[in-house]
């Protein structure tokens, strides 16, 4: 194991500098990220602790006292922590006692530093270099190689490569400035998801990259061999779909008991997302190409539903595709919303290959049986419908069952619903606009998401802290008790009125 002198005194590392009297001698044994500098009180003994750059801009008060006093206690080697500029950190005269008496070492990063390079190559020098690494990609490359050949399916290959790096490894898109480690899954030439794992404290981050590209690689190749066994009976599937849909009398047992003995759950639960080309004929005048992009962008729409919860199937009706979500068992209440969010998906998708098309989607809600299915089919158009004359364009609609929306805008047309809505929220205008309809949108999420703050932070795609801090915030400005039933209740209403222009 290498001492904290050493480790800075290696060319891989950018230039840090040891700003205590004591601690270069003390031996590191993993390396750990604070996002607060609270984390310090929970760091494992022998641990370099990087600050992230939030915690690090708590180091200037009596906090980093009680931090540095617990994580003495607790045996940690190193504390690192981000510089405002080109100077070292110069911390305070008790900080630095405290770190001396505990043989605790306090390091300083320069501003430009690289968080996830600084803790990958610190990672490196701690596992003892090029031999380590070497190892950890042969153990690893062994335990995704049998996993693609033994388990045959991609959860296989995830569940070994977790095992294999020691750290969760997620089939997921990466979130924008995460600190992770990523590979992408490339099936048919584009990317479709990411193997994604927090870098692992005391390994070789290049073996772990290396480990993860493998895994990646295997459930590519996974993926391509489902699609071509799908193939032919979607194939298949997709015409009869489209029959039944388009058949204008009631189904006739010989077309249930095809779909029946080509696997369709026909008899059970349906939810049908519409996806519409709006301006296609415009795009591609020529009638042979227009059928070639139409077929791509069916595909492509399939593609996007099947890394979704359930089981989707693809039929062609007229200028739309319907791809449809099929279950034996009633889906609930939730399974608009994620229908939706998937919706959100697709059109993504479609947006990134083909951005002069201009897709839209309509989700119509869940019903049983051979006529749920022409129920939501119809639902779906309805919706979109709906959309594009309220003058919304390539937008996910969804079909307003209980016309909850609707009730909505008549309610809010009254002058004393006017009034009411702008002194519940009056007590925001002191944040001006800007942060006022921010502070509006975060609050409507947290209330819609029943009061989650992981997913209200899911949805905004903020860290929980951010999030927290913003309701706290808020909560404070409106005078409002977020416990209270009754309260909340108006709250919501306040905001989903105050956001409907």
């Amino acid at each position: 194991m290498a001492s904290i002198d050493q480790i800075l005194k290696s060319p891989a590392l950018p230039p840090l500098t040891r700003v205590s009297k004591r601690g270069g001698g003390r031996v590191v044994r993993e390396v750990r990220v604070a996002e607060r500098l609270q984390d310090l009180h929970s760091a494992p003994r022998a641990a370099f602790v990087v600050l992230a750059r939030s915690a690090s801009q708590e180091v200037v008060d009596y906090r980093l006292d009680v931090a540095l006093r617990r994580a003495g206690t607790r045996g940690v080697a190193a504390v690192a922590a981000f510089v405002e500029d080109e100077a070292p950190w110069s911390p305070s005269v008790t900080a630095v006692d405290i770190a001396d008496r505990a043989d605790l070492a306090l390091v300083s990063m320069p501003p430009g530093t690289d968080l996830a390079g600084l803790i990958e190559a610190l990672a490196r020098e701690i596992a003892g270099g090029a031999e380590a690494a070497l190892r950890r990609v042969e153990l690893g490359a062994t335990a995704v190689r049998q996993a693609e050949t033994e388990g045959g399916d991609e959860h296989s290959v995830v569940a070994a490569c977790t095992r294999a790096i020691g750290t969760r490894v997620e089939l997921r898109d990466p979130v924008e400035g995460e600190l992770c480690l990523r590979a992408p899954v490339v099936v048919g030439g584009s990317v479709e998801v990411h193997l994604c794992a927090r870098p692992v404290a005391g390994e070789p981050g290049m073996a772990v990259q290396v480990v993860l590209d493998l895994a990646a690689g295997a459930v590519g190749r996974l993926r391509e061999a489902a699609r071509r066994a799908r193939d032919i009976p979607i194939r298949s599937r997709s015409e009869l779909l489209s029959e039944l849909l388009v058949s204008s009398s009631p189904y006739t047992d010989d077309l249930l008991n095809r779909a029946r003995l080509l696997g369709l759950p026909i008899d059970g639960w349906h939810v049908v997302l519409r996806v519409e080309l709006e301006n296609l004929n415009e795009v591609e005048p020529d009638e042979l190409r227009r059928f070639e992009v139409f077929e791509a962008a069916s595909q492509l729409a399939l593609q996007s539903v099947l890394s979704s919860a359930g089981i989707w199937y693809l039929a062609r009706v007229g200028p739309a595709v319907l791809l449809v979500h099929m279950g034996r068992r009633d889906p609930g209440p939730q399974i608009g919303k994620s229908v939706a969010q998937t919706g959100e998906r697709v059109l993504e998708r479609l947006r990134e290959h083909f951005p002069t098309l201009r897709p839209s989607c309509g989700v119509g809600a869940a019903h049983e049986g051979p006529m749920g299915l022409r129920a939501s089919a119809a639902e779906a158009r309805d919706a979109l419908t709906a959309a594009r004359a309220a003058g919304r364009h390539s937008v996910v609609a969804t079909f307003d069952a209980v016309g909850l929306q609707r009730m909505l805008m008549e309610w809010y047309a009254f002058d004393t619903a006017r009034q009411s809505v702008r002194e519940q929220l009056a007590p925001l205008e002191r944040l001006g606009p800007k942060r006022m309809d921010t502070a509006v949108r975060t609050l409507k999420t947290y209330l819609d998401e029943q009061c989650s703050i992981v997913r209200t932070a899911r949805a905004l795609h903020l860290h929980r802290n951010a999030v927290s801090y913003r309701l706290q915030r808020i909560f404070e400005l409106l005078d409002v008790d977020p416990t209270d039933p009754d309260q909340r209740l108006a709250l919501q209403l306040a905001c989903r009125a105050r956001l409907l222009g």
